[in-house]
C-alpha cells in the first residue's frame, strides 16, 4: 500500500513540477500545435472540409503558437534576471489573451452551431436553394466554397470541434492566467 501511496505522490508531483509557470510557454505551444494538426488531420486524413470559422479558429492557435516561441526565447536573449522575469510574467498575459481569442472563435462558432446567432456571410450555405444540372457544371469552373459554419460535421460526446476548441481554449487560458498571476519561476 505505501508503494501505490509512493507511486501515486511521484506522478502527482511529476505533473504539477511540469505544469509550472516557467515551463507553461512549452505546453502552451504544444496544445496549440496539437490542435492545429488534429484540425490539419480532419481536413487531410478525414476529408472534413473546414468552414470559414474553423479557418479563424486556427488562425488563433497560430498567434498562441508565435506568443509562446517569443516567451521561450525570451529567456535566452534577455540576460538580466530581474528583466527576464517581468518579460515572462508578460509572456504568460499575451499567452492567456490569444487563448482567449481561440476560446471566443470557438464559442462564436459553437453559437452559430446551436443557432443562437447568425454567422458571417461568407459561410452561410442556403439549402433550399434550386440547384440545377447548369449550376452544377458551372461550379465546376469556379473555387470550392467552404461548408456552412453551422454545419457539424463531426462531434465526440456530443460536442463538435467548436466546442472541444473552446473548452481546450479557455482551460489553456485559466492556466496562463494562473501561472501570469503567479509569476514565472525564476
Amino acid at each position: 500500500m505505501a508503494l501505490v501511496e509512493s507511486n501515486m505522490t511521484t506522478k502527482s508531483s511529476l505533473l504539477q513540477n511540469s505544469l509550472s509557470p516557467a515551463r507553461w510557454p512549452i505546453l502552451a505551444f504544444l496544445l496549440s500545435a496539437s490542435m492545429l494538426l488534429g484540425a490539419y488531420g480532419f481536413e487531410h486524413i478525414g476529408g472534413l472540409a473546414p468552414c470559414q470559422m474553423c479557418y479563424w479558429q486556427r488562425h488563433a492557435h497560430k498567434l498562441v503558437m508565435v506568443v509562446s516561441l517569443l516567451a521561450i526565447a525570451q529567456a535566452y536573449f534577455i540576460k538580466n534576471p530581474m528583466l527576464r522575469h517581468v518579460a515572462k510574467r508578460i509572456f504568460l498575459w499575451f499567452i492567456a489573451l490569444a487563448f482567449l481569442v481561440s476560446f471566443a472563435y470557438g464559442f462564436a462558432h459553437m453559437g452559430v452551431e446551436y443557432g443562437w446567432w447568425e454567422g458571417p456571410k461568407s459561410c452561410m450555405a442556403d439549402p433550399s436553394a434550386a440547384f440545377t444540372i447548369e449550376d452544377l457544371a458551372q461550379s465546376l469552373k469556379q473555387k470550392i466554397d467552404a461548408p456552412a459554419c453551422s454545419d457539424v460535421k463531426w462531434s465526440f460526446l456530443s460536442l463538435s470541434m467548436a466546442v472541444w476548441n473552446a473548452l481546450i481554449s479557455l482551460l489553456g487560458a485559466l492556466m496562463s492566467l494562473r501561472f501570469a498571476f503567479k509569476g514565472p519561476a525564476r
